[in-house]
């Protein structure tokens, strides 16, 4: 069978379509002759990116349906890993696998509903008539069958990883516009299948403002140098001397008033600025190291930075070949790291290690990190989550988890640190345990100021 093919221009062209699926209307991407590449001609073929006849077909829809009161959907699906096939295969192969989605999912729906490939990784459908609940059971349906997609290749089979958003017109979007920019939106936000409701707008939208907000005052704050260290004493247990001190990040507001960072890091993490801060602590904690030869600094990453690069370059270009640098950190990093990517976390320690400094991992018993991996991370200390240190002495439960952890570091010969200790009940319990290490608000709170020097001057 022989199916007929729009494309942007509006021309009718043929293309090949396998046995047994029904004629359905289907958009193209813009294609460019070589005597039409001028950006009068793109511009008349799409609007924001997006095939102009497509667009005019959802105005359409969602205009009749007005009239009619009827409603109908808008679904929109993402390869998310087109980048990655076409690197390993190649563009015929990533394009041989888009266009055999698009077929299978053109047997899917109704003659009246239009598919259309919209970007180059993304294909709509528009329904022209659908009920909420059978739009969104198509959209599970569709997106079942995508992951369970084998596109025969001459490299064998490709695995696809596709998102998914259906958006109720004309509910959720007046205009089509509207529609693209929602469905835009949500496949950005989250992986897997999303049907966004009305209620959910004003608030998301809220929540995006703001959040953007914080992200200038937070790149503002790093422009201004307004981002400081607090030092936090980790006492030796044995000795009860300070063993080292903690470097916390602090963000000195425009009315001069010190807080804490914590919760600015999420944000700098979603918004791209958390190289940035990561280069920015570890070279002020270079500075510290350069100053007092004695001292001893734990400073914090990202749990992106456990796979960033240049950062481990900074790293090896501010301490490489000054051991009496390197030996005095301690970079502290988290367990959710090693649930994203344990290899990749893997070489950031053993990176960190070669170059002469310690690693530690940071909320110990939170993520509930494996005996294989915390073996294949070989890092120097654990820290074990304050959660569970705070009320050791009134909660049976969280001292036999306590007692379990430190019997399970121990038995990889790993520091151990606890956490979040604020009384001398706590810290007497912790020493008959056999912590090695103690951190919290009974031996000192974070100062902005570096105690050390002040107590030598």
């Amino acid at each position: 069978m022989r199916q007929r093919v729009r494309n942007v221009r509006g021309n009718m062209h043929h293309m090949n379509e396998p046995q047994g699926t029904d004629k359905k209307s289907v958009i193209t991407p813009m294609e460019t002759d070589a005597d039409e590449t001028n950006a009068s001609a793109s511009h008349d073929s799409a609007y924001n990116g997006y095939p102009m006849n497509f667009r005019e077909a959802i105005q359409e829809r969602i205009n009749n349906c007005r009239q009619t009161g009827k409603t109908t959907a808008l679904i929109v699906f993402s390869i998310d890993n087109l980048a990655m096939i076409m690197q390993g295969y190649g563009h015929q192969t990533s394009e041989q696998a888009i266009q055999e989605i698009m077929h299978e999912t053109a047997q899917l729906i109704g003659e009246n509903d239009i598919i259309a490939r919209i970007q180059k990784d993304q294909f709509a459908v528009l329904l022209h008539e659908s009920e909420k609940e059978t739009a969104q059971n198509l959209t599970e349906n569709i997106h079942r069958h995508i992951k369970c997609f084998g596109s025969n290749s001459q490299y064998g089979s490709l695995h696809i990883l596709c998102s998914a958003v259906c958006v109720g017109l004309p509910e959720m979007a007046g205009d089509a516009n509207n529609a693209l920019d929602q469905a835009y939106i949500h496949l950005k936000s989250q992986h897997d299948i999303v049907f966004p409701e009305l209620e959910e707008t004003p608030h998301a939208s809220a929540s995006c403002r703001q959040e953007m907000g914080l992200a200038n005052y937070l790149a503002r704050a790093i422009r201004d140098n307004r981002l400081r260290m607090a030092y936090q004493p980790v006492i030796n247990s044995q000795t009860g001397e300070i063993a080292h001190y903690e470097a916390l990040l602090r963000n000195v507001s425009d009315d001069g008033t010190i807080s804490s960072a914590g919760a600015l890091i999420p944000i700098a993490e979603r918004m791209g600025l958390i190289h940035m801060i990561d280069t920015m602590v570890l070279e002020k904690v270079v500075r510290d190291l350069e100053e007092d030869s004695d001292v001893c600094l734990a400073f914090n990453v990202s749990n992106l930075t456990t796979d960033d690069d240049r950062w481990l370059n900074t790293m090896k270009r501010l301490v490489e070949g000054r051991p009496e640098i390197a030996h005095r950190m301690i970079v502290e990093i988290t367990e959710t790291a090693i649930h994203r990517d344990l290899a990749k976390t893997a070489y950031f320690v053993a990176s960190i290690q070669a170059m002469g400094a310690q690693v530690a991992l940071d909320d110990f018993g939170s993520g509930y990190t494996s005996f294989r991996q915390l073996k294949s991370l070989s890092v120097d200390m654990v820290k074990i989550d304050g959660a569970y240190v705070r009320d050791l002495v009134d909660n049976p439960d969280n001292r036999f988890f306590v007692k379990t952890l430190l019997e399970f570091a121990q038995g990889f010969s790993l520091k151990t640190v606890a956490e979040f200790v604020e009384n001398g009940e706590v810290a007497k319990m912790l020493m008959e345990l056999g912590v090695e290490y103690m951190q919290g608000y009974y031996f000192g709170r974070p100062e902005n100021r570096r105690r050390w020097i002040s107590e030598d001057q």
